[in-house]
């Protein structure tokens, strides 16, 4: 989930970089109609549409790509699908991570060879549901719910639920977090050239405590309906979070608030085993007898 988002966010950090002119499009269709343009396009959260001859990327994050006519550089399509009509060309590399690549009647790719698709991935609140995606989503939610449960005990995670209920502080501390993260894994690829093995270290760490959180919060919702039931507690708010991320545009607002507030609770617990302990046994009281 997370990593998709900085995925996306390297792509569009990258491609900014681009000495060619280029456009950006937020939650509006780009459509390029018949004749030869030059220029790349960044679309977030919508789709784009090329009719005639682009000559330049386009980066779709959320959104689909259709293409009639001809695209002269990359596709790349994350937490989306690209369509390929009846008379396309496409001379670079498509990529789509979240949806499939269709093709429809004569296409013509020289380098088809480049097609890369991932439809088992689904960035929250992408225009298009693939049956896919949303298993792979719900597959991603239920690990993150039952490895806590079976690593910490169900009283640790309840104390995560607990922390959650402070959703401003958590909030804030997950954020951080996030940042913190992200910094520390650019130092260490940038900055200290300490390999593959500490960036993967680093990642896990703070992926089990991201899934000791998402545990946490989806008790801390199933509860509303079901107080004193652990198990359909946790289906629940499971649930409701997977239907949240699966509505489009709103689905990205879900995760990345929920994955702030899911890793501030965990932290501010501390991974659960700061809270209300329980009880151990009684020791029976001494007595003294007196005995003539």
């Amino acid at each position: 989930m997370l990593g998709l988002v900085l995925f996306a966010a390297i792509v569009m950090l990258a491609s900014a970089g681009s000495v060619r002119a280029e456009e950006n499009r937020f939650f509006r269709t780009a459509t390029f109609e018949q004749g030869e343009q030059h220029g790349s396009v960044n679309c977030f959260g919508c789709s784009v549409v090329v009719k005639g001859d682009l000559d330049g990327e386009i980066i779709t994050i959320g959104g689909d790509v259709t293409v009639f006519g001809t695209v002269h550089r990359d596709i790349i399509a994350v937490g989306g699908a690209i369509h390929l009509k009846n008379g396309a060309t496409v001379d670079r590399d498509v990529i789509a991570v979240g949806g499939d690549i269709t093709t429809e009647g004569s296409v013509t790719a020289p380098r088809k060879t480049s097609f890369v698709a991932v439809p088992w991935m689904h960035l929250p609140g992408q225009l298009s549901i693939g049956w896919r995606g949303a298993v792979a989503l719900l597959g991603f939610h239920v690990v993150c719910v039952i490895l806590p449960i079976l690593l910490l005990r169900p009283r640790r995670v309840r104390n995560v639920a607990t922390a959650s209920r402070r959703w401003v502080v958590t909030g804030l501390t997950g954020m951080g977090a996030i940042v913190a993260i992200s910094l520390l894994l650019d130092l260490l690829d940038e900055e200290l050239n300490a390999g593959d093995t500490a960036e993967l270290a680093v990642s896990i760490l703070f992926l089990a405590v991201l899934a000791a959180g998402i545990a946490g919060i989806a008790l801390a919702i199933g509860e509303r309906f079901f107080p004193r039931h652990l198990a359909a507690a946790l289906f629940v708010g499971g649930i409701l979070l997977v239907v949240l991320e699966l509505v489009p545009w709103l689905g990205f607002a879900v995760m990345v608030l929920g994955s702030c507030w899911a890793a501030g609770a965990a932290l501010w617990s501390g991974l659960g085993f700061r809270g209300p302990q329980s009880p151990g046994p009684r020791r029976a009281h001494a007595t003294l007898k007196l005995t003539p």
